[in-house]
């Protein structure tokens, strides 16, 4: 399989531009028919990667799959990598799910960031590195001192003598903290990208991940296929390919040992950029992507649930190439943001703020991104 592999690229690198288009997007096609028909199990594994990132794209409700031209094109369309500097980077903090309790950017029960660097190799292509983390931090760990050194825990005060701990039968044996330990998922982003043709461009991640509960732990490596193409000025289309060949995470130090699989997941998108005269741009996308969704009139068990594609719509207003404003709806979400870009030499920093409401608690998003 794998010299065919290498043969069938080496193939189509050679074909013309119009014969590459059409191979690509009859593998899209396809694979995307095989997705979108199949139900395969493992809906919710490794669900932090579907978070999304960098608040630029999440306040413009995660519609990116055909703009991708920062930074974090390498986790929204890997592809886009090839629109960046020679240089570029991206961090981004988010607090999820607000407790109300904490400074402003510290109530979030959930800390989730991301971090990564681009850069342009000649004759290779782009190539960048991603790290992203979820994780709930110092949780306790309760257990009980052993008081009358009977050498069990969890001594109380049985007063009808039937085994089972009641009201008002109190502890004999202390509670208190053991240790404090971490819930937390790592992927690390390995991507590549090249251009094909001035208007076509290509990419794909290498995932490698990592996810710990307590003393348990699971591993795993991944693929995303990336596509954009430009088929006339202003007007972008992008394809995404998400866990290409399904990602298998295996557990350890469990009671069964279990290996479950990320099923695969297909975003198509495309969007316009509006020129405002000499005073702004405005730019409108829509993206598709498959996913679950409950069936209409059914409860929301699992095995009642349908494939459905699920839209995304986003916009973003710049004034001046200075300061942005954003709107987005991702799904049932809405989403909002806003962004200043400035200037220094060669170099272009940009600041940006999100902010999505939640029935659990509302998402707060910073990042700084930059090229050079």
């Amino acid at each position: 399989m794998g010299d065919d592999w290498s043969e069938y690229v080496t193939i189509v690198i050679m074909l013309p531009q119009n014969r590459i288009l059409s191979i690509l997007s009859l593998i899209f096609f396809s694979v995307s028919v095989s997705v979108t028909q199949s139900a395969e199990k493992g809906n919710y594994v490794a669900e932090f990667l579907n978070h999304g990132v960098g608040a630029r794209a999440l306040g413009m409700g995660s519609v990116f799959v055909s703009i991708a031209d920062d930074a974090t094109a390498a986790y929204w369309n890997p592809a886009g990598l090839t629109q960046v500097g020679k240089h570029a980077f991206s961090m981004m903090y988010s607090d999820t799910f607000g407790s109300g309790q904490g400074a402003f950017l510290r109530k979030g029960l959930v800390q989730y960031s991301f971090v990564n660097y681009i850069q342009q190799v000649v004759d290779i292509g782009v190539l960048g590195v991603s790290w992203i983390r979820l994780g709930i931090d110092q949780i306790p760990r309760t257990t009980f001192l052993d008081i009358n050194s009977n050498g069990k825990l969890g001594d109380f005060q049985d007063k009808n003598g039937n085994g089972i701990k009641e009201e008002g039968e109190l502890y004999i044996d202390r509670p208190v903290v053991a240790e404090y330990f971490s819930n937390a998922d790592n992927a690390l982003l390995l991507s590549l990208a090249r251009k094909i043709s001035p208007v076509l461009s290509v990419g794909g991640n290498l995932k490698i991940i990592r996810q710990t509960v307590f003393q348990s732990s699971g591993n795993g490596l991944g693929l995303d296929l990336g596509l954009m193409y430009q088929p006339v000025k202003n007007l972008h289309l992008g394809a995404l390919l998400l866990d290409a060949t399904g990602t298998q995470i295996k557990w350890t130090k469990t009671e069964s040992s279990p290996t479950f699989t990320r099923r695969s997941t297909l975003r198509f998108g495309i969007s316009y950029n509006l020129s405002l005269a000499h005073f702004g741009q405005l730019r409108l996308g829509l993206d598709l992507q498959t996913g679950l969704q409950d069936t209409v009139g059914q409860g929301t068990d699992l095995a009642e649930k349908q494939r459905k594609w699920m839209p995304r719509y986003g916009s973003e207003l710049w004034l001046f190439d200075i300061l942005a404003v954003r709107l987005g709806q991702d799904g049932r979400n809405f989403s909002a943001g806003a962004g200043f870009r400035f200037r220094l030499g060669q170099a272009t920093w940009l600041t940006d703020y999100a902010f999505t409401p939640h029935e659990l608690g509302p998402s707060q998003r910073i990042s700084i991104s930059g090229d050079f």
